[in-house]
Formats: C-alpha cells, sequence, structure tokens
C-alpha cells in the first residue's frame, strides 16, 4: 500500500495531475480527501477553485469542463470525481450519458494547472474498458483498500503514540476486538479515549470498556459465550439489559443464529485443514471474525456447537408461531442447554 508515502508527497507539495484512489476503507478516504484539498488550495481558494462532482447525478463532461478552466486567483483547481461507476461492470441505473472520449483524451493530455482526482470506493475496475486501462497507465494510483488486521493495528498504533499517549497491551486488545479491528471505527471511537486521557497521556482498559459502545452483534457475541459455559446467570442479566434496551426477542434470536452457524462452518472447515485466511475467503467473512471464532469454538465440540444451533433454530419457530411469551423463550433454551450439555 502506498498510501502513507502519497500522503506525504502531497503535504510536500509534490502533485501529480491525475489520481485515481482505487479501495473501499472509508476513512483512508476521507483522509485523503482531506489532504488534498488542504494542500493543494489555500483555505480564501476553496470555494473559487474546488470542484466536487456526483457521477451519478451529473454528467461526465460537467467535471471535464471544469477542469479544463483556468484557476480563479490561485495557481491550480482541484476537480474531484466521485462515483465513477462507469469504471466497473456494473450499471449506471441514472442513466446519464458519459463523454468517455473526451475523459479518455483529457487523461492523455490533462491540464496542467488542474489536480484531477478520481475516488473510485470499489475493490477493482473493470480492466476491460478502454479508461480503465488509460488510468492505471496515466494516472497516479493511490490504494485505499481495506487493512489486514496486521496493518491495521500498525496503524493505529502509531496515530496513538504521534498523538504523544501510551497504551496498555490489554487496552489495545480490547479496542481493537470492540471496533472489529475496522480502522473507520476506530478512528471515529479514538478520540473519546484521548479526550479522556488527557491529563495522563495515556489510554487504559477501564477507559476503554467504559467509553467505547458495543454493537449488538458484539453484545450477542459476549451472549452466545455465556451459553456455550453454561454461566446462566450472566446470559439472561445480558438478555434482559438486551431486551431494556427495546432490542427485539426475533431480532436477538437471529444474529444469535447467525453466530452459530459461522461457528459451525468455522469448526466443519478448520478440520478438513483450511486455514484462517482461506475460511474467510470461503465464507467470505472478514479475517478477523474468523480469527475471533476459531478462537471462540476450539474447546467445544462439533455437536455442542450443532445443538446450540438447532436449539435457537427450535426458539426462533416458537418466537414466530407464538407459543408462549416471548421474552421465556430464550430464558427456556439457555436452560435446557446448560442442563443438558458440558464444554466437550
Amino acid at each position: 500500500m502506498n498510501f502513507s508515502k502519497e500522503v506525504a508527497k502531497l503535504r510536500n507539495n509534490q502533485i501529480s495531475s491525475v489520481y485515481l484512489v482505487l479501495g473501499t476503507e472509508s476513512y483512508l478516504n476521507r483522509t485523503l480527501r482531506e489532504t488534498f484539498i488542504y494542500s493543494i488550495l489555500k483555505e480564501d481558494e476553496i470555494d473559487l477553485n474546488l470542484g466536487i462532482y456526483d457521477m451519478s447525478e451529473v454528467p461526465l463532461g460537467t467535471a471535464l469542463e471544469d477542469a479544463e478552466s483556468i484557476p480563479f486567483f490561485g495557481d491550480r483547481r482541484l476537480v474531484i470525481i466521485d462515483h465513477p461507476l462507469f469504471l466497473t461492470g456494473d450499471k449506471n441505473k441514472a442513466k446519464l450519458e458519459h463523454d468517455m472520449k473526451w475523459f479518455e483524451n483529457y487523461v492523455l493530455k490533462p491540464s496542467e494547472t488542474t489536480t484531477l482526482v478520481i475516488f473510485a470506493p470499489y475493490e477493482k475496475l473493470d480492466e476491460r474498458k478502454k479508461i480503465s486501462k488509460l488510468l492505471k497507465k496515466n494516472a497516479l494510483i493511490i490504494e485505499t483498500t481495506t487493512l489486514s488486521e496486521k496493518e491495521m493495528r500498525s496503524y493505529l498504533k502509531t496515530t496513538i503514540e504521534n498523538e504523544g499517549f501510551t497504551v496498555s497491551s490489554e487496552a489495545f486488545e480490547l479496542f481493537v476486538q470492540l471496533t472489529d479491528a475496522n480502522l473507520s471505527v476506530a478512528m471515529s471511537e479514538l478520540p473519546k479515549l484521548l479526550l479522556f486521557g488527557q491529563d495522563k497521556k495515556r489510554i487504559t482498559k477501564e477507559a476503554v470498556s467504559q467509553l467505547i459502545t458495543r454493537s449488538l452483534e458484539q453484545n450477542i457475541f459476549s451472549l452466545n459465550d455465556y451459553v456455550l459455559k453454561k454461566k446462566v446467570g450472566p446470559a439472561l442479566e445480558l438478555y434482559h439489559d438486551l431486551l431494556l434496551q427495546k432490542e427485539d426477542p426475533i431480532k436477538i434470536n437471529a444474529i444469535m443464529t447467525s453466530q452459530f452457524r459461522l461457528l459451525l462452518q468455522v469448526k466443519i472447515l478448520e478440520k478438513k485443514g483450511y486455514q484462517q485466511g482461506d475460511i474467510a475467503k470461503m465464507l467470505k467473512v472478514h479475517p478477523y471474525r474468523i480469527k475471533l471464532s476459531i478462537q471462540h469454538m476450539r474447546p467445544f465440540s462439533k455437536k455442542v456447537l450443532s445443538d446450540a444451533y438447532s436449539g435457537l433454530i427450535e426458539t426462533e419457530y416458537r418466537l414466530k408461531t407464538g407459543q408462549g411469551k416471548r421474552e421465556m423463550q430464550f430464558e427456556l433454551f439457555v436452560l435446557q442447554f446448560a442442563s443438558n450439555h458440558s464444554m466437550v
């Protein structure tokens, strides 16, 4: 990934004429957009020399016309193109006419006083298209692909250190877990920790536990863990907390079922010899979720996981057919499972 290197170049005023930003990591895309704007334009030039065009709303020619215009009271224009669906194999639902010949000619001979940036939030382009080939050959490509867990950890640690903070290993691990090793989520939550720890310049596990919002899926992951370990009291307490938060019993049961299905799939595939990366690709699930699933399911037999999954399917049937009080169905499942299974 060339992201950090190209950001440094932009900040040092090393600017190219045409950029293609390719990738789906939203935090990196936002950071890069701000870097383009504030590195290329002075604050009082932004209104006059910045044009942002959404290709799902306006034709490409509108952006190209702006790109070929001379700057107003400044040295350079910045033109940003968003949602260039015509670079992919997907169809344009807006049915706008995009002048690709004009675009091809511009890429070959761009304006000397304009920086054109195409933000393509896609995993890949349609390599069969002429414009895709021209961009890959003539534009400076910056990748904003989703970071691996290792890359995400490195980026996050560096960011924390650059802020002058220290973080304990336990706090860091919990932070990664609660943000699902997702850089965009982590960077949106980090300011709370930095503000809270401002006096001592330190991020603690207690602060992470108190301040970082747990998603419903993460709470249900903990709920499943209590169920498997036959911790009836904590399981019922967490379940009732979710009900107090107005979560629907059917929705809770559905997410639990989905998570147990994943645990079963991972159990079966690992037993067949597949590695973590292979399992993630086969199931089309983020590698970090697979890593957590492997850690979660290993103490338990396939039968235990299968019986829990079957029990949740039966609970869903009772919920949807109105058999008994809805809130009681989960409690019944937990008590039956705990009385019938051990951890092996």
